[in-house]
Formats: structure tokens, sequence, C-alpha cells
């Protein structure tokens, strides 16, 4: 029987899933990005006062084949939906060469085809509302001559930098300074091929003395991956800069012999350095830019392997006035990250695939009582106990206490039922750790991996509601911590048939209004460490559009999907969040 979970925890929903592969599976529709801007794009000025990032909403698309007409299209005033279809220009060097402006405001630049590439650089000035997507702009090799960036953002706001790439920078890869405001670099790779003692990537303010700067460079960095630079991930001053979930790569061919220093705070800018991965990075965390004091930059929750120098923060950052509850844990970063980034969106519509999220009901307890929810079947306590105790110090519970774990530990309980199918679990549960706690639910051949949030306190009492498919008569149900960590204390559950399953293979729940295709696949679902989640038979063609039903219930991180057909075996990788 093939295992399927899904939940919702008693605070919030949990399961906003994203499909951000591009790969194709044998019988799927077009991959699915993450459709909406994030970060400092989607807000006016230094404020939590929301700004809707459009571009050129739903203008009639127009496709540009010379660079001419992208020229053209990006500096007129009204709004525009460009898609660039080829290779466009001829290159420059220095500050001479082929240069698109983009002056005019309600713009939505993108590559028709995965590593669309520019030979021109870009630059957005005096413009607000853009979006660019799915573009590789490729420099002639680092220099220290002043020569043109890659990509510049000047005195304009409301910048979403969507799925590009920006490699071999001559002064820089893609810089944002003189008042530019309000910008997001999200799935963007920033890199160098060639060894050079120049090879900075991403320079925020050009100089200590910059006045139309002050109050303003508020950017985010999300989901991003450098490789091989050796300075500037980014180097900034004045902004607010949230740099998180982003992957670093150090490369010893290209940075050796020259001074390699990571994300880096200077004067009056203030990084909050958050959740990412540094690998083979010389000084990651870097505060010799922040000569007057009045800069810092907040160090959280990241990962450093084989890494040299500082990785220690200095003073304060900010608290980043949008949602962001959607960030992946550090160590998932590097799997999504290299899956993901760069130009590789199989269409320019890919994103309009609707990437629907988890909707259930929540069912949260009270944050300021301990009043108990009421009393059901199967109590936790009466289980059978291995690393553990049971406990009755938190009120709110019902029965005789509830089961508080070990590291380590579980507890298994008989479950009984008249005719196999698959059968909600109705969880009771409390977490005032703060952060959240992972088991692993089984019922025989039935696994997943399930994440229970914090709750305000331990005497505050959520549910959690968990599908999964038992056999008729008696089942032994075990809840169980992963790799050695702590759990939420378990109260009780009851048990409500969702749909039976008269076949003996539980049947695939299709979507609103699916039907079931001919072409149909067998999906295996891989965690990333190489174990299989989820074995589904005859998956119709329809299921796989919905994200939702694919993805439901998984533990947040990186799965690789591999679809099987007959004649042809695909894979893919998925992010659950």
């Amino acid at each position: 029987m093939a295992g399927v979970i899904f939940g919702t925890f008693g605070m919030k929903i949990l399961s906003k899933i994203s499909l951000l592969a591009v790969g194709f599976a044998v019988c799927a529709s077009a991959a699915v990005d993450q459709c909406k801007p994030i970060g400092w794009a989607t807000r006016s000025g230094r404020t939590s006062t929301p700004f809707e990032v459009t571009g050129g909403g739903n203008a009639t698309p127009i496709t540009v084949t010379t660079l001419a007409d992208l020229q053209k299209y990006a500096k007129d005033s009204s709004p525009r939906v460009i898609y660039i279809d080829g290779t466009l220009g001829s290159g420059w060097n220095g500050k001479s060469g082929d240069r698109v402006d983009i002056t005019g405001s309600n713009k939505t630049i993108i590559g028709l085809r995965p590593g669309t590439e520019l030979k021109a650089v870009v630059y957005i000035k005096k413009a607000s509302n853009i979006i660019l997507r799915n573009i590789v702009i490729k420099g002639p090799g680092s220099n220290a001559d002043q020569a043109w960036d890659n990509f510049n953002i000047e005195n304009a706001q409301n910048i979403w930098v969507d799925h590009c790439e920006f490699w071999d920078g001559q002064d820089g890869n893609a810089d944002v300074v003189k008042g530019a405001d309000n910008v997001t670099f999200t799935w963007c790779k920033f890199g160098y091929t060639r060894k050079s003692n120049h090879n900075l990537s991403n320079l925020i303010a050009s100089s200590d003395d910059e006045p139309a700067s002050v109050g303003k460079l508020n950017i985010t960095f999300m989901f991003n991956w450098w490789v091989a630079a050796n300075q500037r991930k980014p180097r900034c001053r004045y902004g607010n800069v949230h740099v998180i979930n982003n992957l670093y790569t150090g490369n010893s061919s290209i940075t050796a012999g020259t001074a390699v220093l990571g994300v880096s705070a200077g004067v009056q800018c203030h990084v909050r350095t958050e959740k990412n991965v540094f690998i083979d990075e010389n000084d990651p965390i870097y505060n010799g830019n922040n000569t007057d004091g009045s800069g810092g930059n907040e160090v959280i929750d990241n990962i450093f392997t084989n890494c040299s120098g500082n990785t220690k923060g200095q003073g304060t950052s900010f608290t980043p006035p949008y949602d962001y509850s959607f960030a992946l844990p550090a160590n998932q970063v590097e799997a999504a990250v290299k899956a993901n980034a760069g130009a590789t969106l199989a269409s320019p519509t890919a994103c309009d695939e609707s990437t629907p999220a988890s909707s259930s009901s929540v069912t949260p307890a009270s944050s300021s009582s301990v009043e108990k929810l009421a009393e059901k079947a199967y109590q936790a306590e009466k289980g059978s106990i291995n690393g553990g105790v049971v406990e009755n110090s938190n009120v709110g519970f019902n029965g005789e206490g509830y089961v508080n774990f070990d590291k380590g530990g579980d507890f298994t309980i008989p479950v009984k039922v008249d005719v196999a199918g698959l059968y909600k679990f109705d969880i009771d549960f409390s977490n005032g750790s703060g952060e959240e706690r992972v088991l692993a639910i089984s019922a025989g051949e039935s696994k997943a991996e399930f994440g229970f949030e914090a709750t305000v306190s331990w005497t505050t009492w959520g549910t959690a509601s968990v599908n999964l498919d038992l056999v008729a008569g008696e089942n032994t149900v075990k809840f169980a911590t992963v790799d050695g960590k702590d759990g939420p204390n378990i109260d009780q559950f009851d048990v409500t048939l969702m749909e039976k399953d008269s076949s003996g293979t539980l049947a695939v729940p299709m979507i609103s209004g699916g039907a079931l295709q001919e072409s149909s696949c067998d999906v295996s679902i891989y965690g990333v460490d190489g174990k299989v989640v989820r074995n589904l038979k005859n998956v119709p063609q329809s299921l796989l559009r919905d994200v939702g039903e694919l993805s439901r219930g998984l533990r947040g991180g990186v799965y690789l999907v591999r679809t099987t057909a007959p004649g042809a075996n695909k894979q893919f990788f998925m992010v659950a969040k």
C-alpha cells in the first residue's frame, strides 16, 4: 500500500507547496515556478506598506528578435510584457558596445526559453515596477578599469529579478546603487569562470558618500547561488539587506591567491544573513568594511562547510516587514538552489501554471487558556512507549496524561478499523520549543514524516490532521522521533475513514474536476537521504498537474520525483514548504 499523509497545524497552515523544478516528467505538465514576488520588492520604501509588483501586468506579450526592438519597448511609456526570442546583442567591452536601458516603468521582460542570453549589459534607471526573468548575461571577464557591470539598478524602485544568471562581469555582476530601492533577487546565479583578482559580484551603493541612497537600497537576496566569486556577495552600504536561503560555493582554481570575502556590511548598512549555506568559502562573513561601526550584520542559523576565516556577525540588523515563513531550513538550501537556480524556466508562462496551497481547516487551541480540547478515542499514554515518558504536568490534556518523547523515542498504539482505506488522524499536541519538531508516523508500509510547528507554550494544545492508509483489522500505528531529535508532546487522536479501498491498493485522490487519463505513470518520491518516502501507482496526468495533491503532507524540504512509464523514465526535483 502506498502511504499518503497530509496535515494542518493547529495554529497555521503548514503545507504551502511549490513545484520549483524545470525537469519534465513523462506525463507531467510544464514545471511550476514560484509565481509571486517576495521580499523588499513587495514593499514601499522601508515600510510595511505593500506594493504589488506586476511588471507589464496583463498586457499582450510582444516577442522581440532584435536588440533594437527590445530597447524600443524597454524605454517607452506603456506597460509591456516582452519575450526575448534568441540570443540578442553583439557584446561589449569596457564602456562601449551593446547596452539595454530600461527606463520605462511597468515592464516584464522574460527569456522565451531556458538559457536565453543577452550579449548586452542591462541598466534599469529611473523606472519602477519591473520584472526581469529567465535571462543569462555573460560579461567579457572582470577587470579593475571601472567598466560596465553586467546589470545595474540605479534610482529605480520595486524591481524583481528572478531566475537570471550573471557571469564574468567586468566591474561587477549585478549592482544596486544611487537611490535604488525595494529590490528582490530570487533563484539567480552570480559567478565567475575565469581567474582574476577583480571577480567582484554585487555592490550595493557605489561609495561611502552617496546621499541619494540614505534610507534606501532595501534588498532581498533569496534562493540565489554565488559561484566562485571573490568578493561582494553582497557588499553593501546604507540599505537594509536580507540575505536568506542562498548558496555560496568556492573554487580555488578561480579564487586562489586573491582575497575572498563574503557577505559584507559597510557604512549604514544592516544585513540579516539567515539560513544560508557556505561551502569552501574564505571569510564568508566579512566585517572589515564596517569602518565607522554604523553598519551591522546579524548572522542567523547558517551552515559553514569547509570554510576558513570569520563566520561571526557584528552589530544588529532589522526585522523584515514582509512574510518569509516559507523559507527553508538551512540544511535543505543546497539541494533546492542547485536544482532550481538560474535561467531554467521552460517558457515565459511556466509561472502561470497554478500552484495551489493546502487549504485545510485549522483547529487552534486558545493561546491564552489551558481549556481542554474534546476527548478523543485514542490516548497516547495508553500506548507502548519506548524512549519517552507519560507526564501530566502541563495542563490542558485529556485522559491520564500525554507522551513526552526522549530523543530517539517512539510509542506504538493499536488501531482497529473495519475496512481498508485512507483515514484521517486528528492529533492533539503541544510544542513549546519555539521551533518545528518532526515525527515519523507509520502504519505498516505506510509511512511519512510530519512537522509539528511550535505552539505558544507547552500548555497550548493544537490539532494536526494527518491522513494515513490502514488495512482492515488491527494496525500498529507508530509515532517516532527523527534523526535523534526531540518531538512534540502527543496527547490523543481520533481516526475517521476518508476513502474506502476496495481494490486492496489505496486509490490515488483526484484533483477537483480531474478525470482519469489513459496516460499514467508510476511515481516514486525520494528524500535527500535517498530513501523512498512515497510510492504511487498508475498516477494520471491530471494529478501530476496538481502540486498540492502530489506533494501534500510531505515534510518541508527537497525531494527527487521519479516517474516511470512504458519506454521512458524521467525525474525532477520538488520542494515542499
